[in-house]
């Protein structure tokens, strides 16, 4: 391994079953070598080795994707977990954010300086997969994606040159990377954003309906109802399963407005969780991080939805959560799109679906390895049964049996896409099992 550096880790050594193990404890891959990077250094040297080599490399740093493209067996994984430095400019409100910072650092970090963030809801993900897919959370009708705050990046391409991208500079790759970047086109190593500051404080919204099975197609109803004309000051994510519902919501507001904006909810009768509080910013993320698992095995994945569905396309929904395999850890959720995300047009950044009014997302998760293809079978006929009346995937949610996936994810920019894919790796050095295909 002469001419890598880095912390090098490989089958044998004492924490490679550790090193190996995704977030999805469903992934089980062996890699031939992991190479932690503490550089950008590091990252020319992990590239150019596994070209001379010619061995194909992945791109990890939080290890979140759900199909695990991230890692794989045989392969060498450029792992950036270890580039975790932030640096706040008060002055100019940016920050500067290393490849492998995770959100609970980031949000706590930029909250000492008085600085809000469009991030996603994991405390564990890491900003680069978030933010090169587009990045959706609790803010983003009111702050926009993720990817709609960041002003420039720093990556590594297949020759190790080191490319800065922005507006002005490498304007092509700038926009591919916001939204279509994960893993396409080279090694991201450094973000800048520009930055909001922080409200002191904003209003948490969690409400549940369990053991309350008529609660679900309410739910449903009232859901893309309300979503038509609402204040964009208000983000929600909730969902319906075998037993109930559920809704978490941010409204930078107070909480006599908020009751008033999520009313129709309220109305649903048999609501067994009713919480509207008034929190510090970090507070309420830090309330909906502690809801996530530290690993999980599972199989998820989303699609995009536009315009209201037909009752019984409702009734249908509610029917396939009837046939879960779980009572609680199968579900179909529900992700709120508009506001601030369909002020852009579509071409502004490859995120294709800006007008989208909200993701579906299909889950289930399971504790025993021969549970697994019961739960599979539920999200591949679920996802079999929205596919028809959706618009698209998104691609932090992706699911490895798409039909035609680069269109699924990317839209109409799929052409674009894999021009911008030939000028910066045109021997494919960056591939994975749904990356960008370059020309010919």
């Amino acid at each position: 391994m002469k001419g890598l550096s880095g912390k090098i880790i490989v089958p044998g050594d004492f924490h490679y079953e550790q090193a190996r193990q995704e977030w999805n404890e469903a992934i089980s891959k062996f890699p031939c070598i992991i190479v932690y990077c503490f550089t950008t250094y590091d990252v020319v040297k992990a590239i150019l080795w596994s070209r001379r080599q010619g061995m194909k490399l992945r791109i990890r740093s939080g290890g979140h994707n759900y199909e695990g493209y991230s890692t794989g067996t045989g392969k060498l994984v450029i792992d950036t977990s270890c580039m975790n430095h932030i640096h706040v400019n008060c002055e100019q409100d940016t920050v500067e954010v290393q490849a492998g910072v995770r959100l609970t650092h980031l949000y706590e970090t930029l909250y000492r300086y008085g600085y809000v963030f469009p991030g996603g809801t994991c405390p564990s993900v890491a900003i680069s997969g978030l933010v090169m897919g587009g990045g959706i959370g609790l803010s983003t009708r009111y702050l926009g994606l993720t990817t709609d705050s960041l002003i420039e990046v720093n990556m590594v391409d297949a020759w190790g040159n080191n490319i800065k991208a922005n507006n002005h500079c490498n304007s092509d790759l700038f926009w591919a990377l916001r939204g279509a970047g994960g893993g396409n086109f080279g090694v991201v190593t450094s973000y800048k954003f520009q930055l909001q500051r922080a409200v002191n404080k904003i209003t948490l919204i969690q409400l549940e309906w369990h053991d309350n099975k008529p609660a679900r197609l309410e739910f449903l109803r009232v859901w893309q109802t309300w979503l038509k004309h609402l204040d964009s000051r208000i983000s929600a994510f909730g969902g319906i399963y075998k037993r109930g519902a559920w809704l978490n919501s941010f409204f930078y507001g107070h909480p006599e407005e908020a009751k008033q904006l999520i009313e129709p909810f309220l109305n649903i009768p048999g609501i067994t969780l009713r919480r509207i509080e008034y929190v510090d910013f970090i507070d309420a993320v830090q309330r909906i991080g502690d809801e996530y698992p530290d690993r999980e095995a599972f199989q998820s994945t989303g699609r995009f939805i536009k315009g209201c569905l037909s009752q019984e396309q409702l009734d249908t929904l509610v029917d396939i959560t009837d046939h879960a395999p779980t009572d609680a850890n199968s579900y179909i959720s529900v992700y709120s799109l508009g506001g601030a995300v369909g002020e852009k047009d579509e071409n502004d950044t490859a995120f294709f679906y800006r007008n989208a009014d909200y993701i579906m997302g299909i889950s289930s998760n399971w504790e025993l390895a021969k549970e697994a293809p019961v739960h599979k079978q539920w999200v591949a006929a679920a996802l079999r049964y929205i596919y028809p009346f959706s618009v698209g995937s998104y691609i932090n949610f992706p699911y490895h049996d798409l039909p035609d996936y680069e269109r699924a994810y990317f839209g109409e920019h799929v052409q674009q896409l894999r021009c911008i894919k030939q000028q910066y790796d045109p021997h494919n050095v960056f591939a994975f099992p749904q990356s960008i295909k370059t020309l010919g």
